[in-house]
């Protein structure tokens, strides 16, 4: 089968597009093309920030800084805090077993408190507070149904025609759990009123493993193994956007993503840094999966 390209000829197809991941970097990693490609052509749209990415922390300094990085990053794309929305939930772990967003998606106390670390209700930033808070006036419980419910009211006041998420099939349980709470919402408004976006999905941590995908210093993406064999993903049916000009890889330092991603400080640890590098190719790859 032949390989899609995806052809993001904004005006001619999308009229609002939001970017909706767990954690500060994944919209750097997964989709700096999209959101350069939408400043460029003037079209609306939203990254929405999940988690505060405060994984171990004590106290809301890691979630501060890592959500004024994302905020630098974005920055870097042409974009600007109004653009950006940041839900506050917690960042508990990757695995399956200390996911946050899977915890809750299989949680069936609805009202159950999952606690991090540092706090047990939505937090943002002075000058930018998070979604709950902007709504309500008040912070909100890190609970099944408060997150439901935002994520419900989000989607519903943004209306994006576009969404681009992270997949089922990505190793980190906070992307495929915030994938199923997304189709679960999208459920839910398409029977309230009809509602039915696009929805395309990046693949961040592969079943290959981190150590052994994406390859490093290559300009495109390679198959992860075992892809096929574990997931309903066909490799040849990808869509892919070609990056714009000022983002392809050759250009070295001067790469807007690559720019992009060292706003990125607390997440360029020197066991990831080859990893999120090897994100910075020619292109961008997705699976159209509703």
């Amino acid at each position: 089968m032949r390989v899609k390209t995806m052809n993001l000829d904004i005006k001619k197809e999308c009229n609002n597009v939001m970017v909706i991941v767990p954690h500060q970097d994944d919209e750097i990693l997964m989709s700096a093309g999209v959101i350069r490609v939408c400043e460029q052509n003037n079209v609306p749209y939203t990254v929405v920030m999940v988690t505060n990415g405060d994984y171990g922390c004590i106290d809301y300094s890691k979630g501060y800084a890592r959500l004024k990085e994302s905020l630098a990053g974005l920055e870097t794309l042409g974009s600007n805090k109004e653009s950006f929305e940041i839900m506050g939930y917690a960042d508990t772990g990757m695995p399956e077993r200390e996911s946050f967003l899977t915890h809750l998606y299989n949680e069936k106390n609805e009202q159950k408190i999952y606690p991090s670390s540092c706090a047990r209700e939505t937090y943002g930033l002075e000058d930018k507070v998070e979604f709950h808070m902007k709504k309500y006036g008040k912070h909100g419980d890190y609970n099944r149904i408060t997150f439901e419910k935002d994520l419900e009211m989000l989607l519903e006041e943004k209306k994006p025609d576009v969404i681009f998420t992270t997949s089922e099939y990505d190793m980190h349980g906070d992307h495929s759990g915030l994938y199923y709470f997304v189709c679960e919402v999208l459920d839910i408004l398409n029977k309230k009123n009809g509602y039915e976006p696009k929805v395309f999905c990046g693949l961040i941590h592969s079943c290959a493993g981190d150590d052994n995908w994406p390859e490093r210093d290559t300009a495109v993406f390679s198959c992860p193994q075992g892809l096929e064999e574990n997931s309903n993903y066909k490799w040849e049916e990808r869509m892919i956007l070609e990056l714009p000009e000022e983002m392809k890889k050759a250009r070295g330092i001067n790469n807007l993503k690559y720019q992009a991603l060292l706003k990125h400080e607390t997440a360029l640890e020197p066991d990831a840094y080859e990893f999120l590098m090897a994100f910075i190719k020619d292109e961008e790859i997705f699976w159209k999966v509703r």
